[in-house]
């Protein structure tokens, strides 16, 4: 079985590959470039599966008034933009008729914590871990 886990951004997609069970890559990617990832991972294989975080399914802001309208309007905008991508993520997975499931995101691992708990020994950044706890122990 293979599962691609995405965490969605307007710039670089968190990447992470699973293959039976094993992390096997993580990477940031352009979203051309996952694009063409995906297309070619559905083509080689019936056993794909695609895991995108789905930060739009969630209805509750994380807005504080503390954080003054200038930040929050600026967070606003990243925040929208990625959701953006995924949803575009999202339309591509289906264009293509690659297996896909949006999911709530999950909570933040720092670097140690995730090499503990996958075993992986290589360099690792946020949305890369996102990307990979999306696919870690789903079956």
């Amino acid at each position: 079985m293979i599962r691609i886990g995405i965490d969605p951004d307007l710039e670089k997609n968190g990447y992470a590959l699973m293959v039976n069970d094993k992390i096997v890559a993580l990477d940031n990617l352009p979203f051309f470039d996952l694009c063409e990832r995906l297309r070619v991972h559905n083509q080689k294989s019936n056993r794909l599966m695609v895991v995108i975080e789905g930060g739009w399914i969630i209805k509750k802001s994380n807005w504080h008034e503390a954080q003054g309208r200038g930040m929050a309007e600026r967070i606003a905008k990243n925040v929208g933009e990625n959701h953006g991508a995924g949803k575009l993520i999202v339309e591509w997975c289906k264009r293509m008729n690659i297996p896909h499931e949006i999911v709530k995101p999950k909570g933040k691992l720092d670097s140690d914590h995730f090499k503990k708990m996958t075993g992986w020994n290589g360099r690792t950044n946020q949305e890369q871990r996102d990307a990979a706890m999306l696919i870690w122990g789903r079956q």
